[in-house]
């Protein structure tokens, strides 16, 4: 994939440790900052595959604003006050424990997170492998002798042609809430972009497939021990009060998101391990005849 090369010097002076993982079909460029990807490219697509912002980059107190952020162990605000939005692991240093040229694992350090925000001891690593695939693992362990809740998300951002000229399909007829309000259900046609869009579908299992005319490719997601799917973009308005985000960025993105969140929120026992995987794929869409 030498034609396809990331720009990694580039993305080194940004973040301070990365990694690559490459095959035939696939160049992902991951962070120790968050613990998560950053960007990836396919062979199958002369675009990019993952979003990274502009203006991205990583802090303990601010979150990288593109790649596939680990939102862990809660999704959206903290139950309890003071606490950072979507968790502390975005937001961690985690360690690398295993590399090789198509898998990488790494792990969360308990002792990397603020005492204050941790409850309960706990294991939390991210593995990722490339195939014909890219393949995203959160796996979590109660290491507590008490049952605790969690809810959380591989919060992925897509890279898109124009947000506002892709559609979605898989969500059809799809009940959905917007920030906790009440239940809708989804159109019958594939979603479209128009303005700001928040969506928690649930309960939703099937493959979301994001067309891309103007790039000509179909985005292919799938996933598994999760039964929530939340579909988000800032939109123009929105998109300006954003900070780590270039006013017009909004249109270069959409984030499908594999989550455990709202009603699909679960609780692991104690010595339990659970394990959320999403699968990119990436395909051509046929030509018009």
């Amino acid at each position: 994939m030498k034609e396809k090369c990331l720009n990694n010097g580039e993305l080194q002076k940004r973040f301070p440790e990365i990694f690559l993982l490459e095959n035939e079909y696939w160049q992902v460029v991951l962070s120790s900052c968050g613990g998560q990807i950053l960007k990836a490219v396919t062979s199958l697509s002369p675009e990019d595959v993952i979003f990274l912002g502009e203006k991205a980059a990583w802090s303990s107190e601010r979150s990288i604003r593109g790649g596939v952020p680990v939102c862990w162990p809660w999704f959206g605000a903290s139950p309890v006050p003071g606490r950072p939005i979507q968790g502390f692991a975005r937001t961690a240093r985690w360690e690398m424990s295993a590399c090789e040229k198509d898998f990488l694992r790494m792990k969360l350090p308990v002792s990397a997170v603020p005492a204050e925000f941790v409850d309960f001891p706990f294991e939390l690593v991210t593995e990722v492998k490339v195939t014909e695939h890219l393949e995203i693992a959160l796996v979590m362990k109660n290491t507590a002798d008490v049952p605790v809740r969690i809810s959380c998300a591989l919060h992925t951002y897509f890279a898109v042609s124009d947000c506002e000229k892709v559609s979605v399909t898989g969500l059809e007829q799809t009940p959905y809430t917007v920030k906790g309000g009440a239940v809708q259900f989804g159109e019958n046609t594939p979603l479209k972009i128009k303005g700001e869009v928040c969506r928690l579908y649930y309960p939703q299992r099937e493959t979301v497939e994001i067309l891309d005319p103007r790039w000509g490719r179909k985005v292919i997601v799938s996933k598994e021990n999760s039964s929530s799917t939340l579909v988000w973009n800032p939109g123009s308005e929105r998109c300006r009060q954003i900070t780590d985000l270039n006013d017009d960025e909004y249109r270069r993105f959409l984030c499908v998101e594999c989550n455990r969140a709202g009603e699909d929120e679960m609780e692991l026992a104690p010595g339990d391990e659970y394990r959320i995987i999403q699968k990119i794929k990436v395909e051509a869409l046929p030509t018009p005849e």
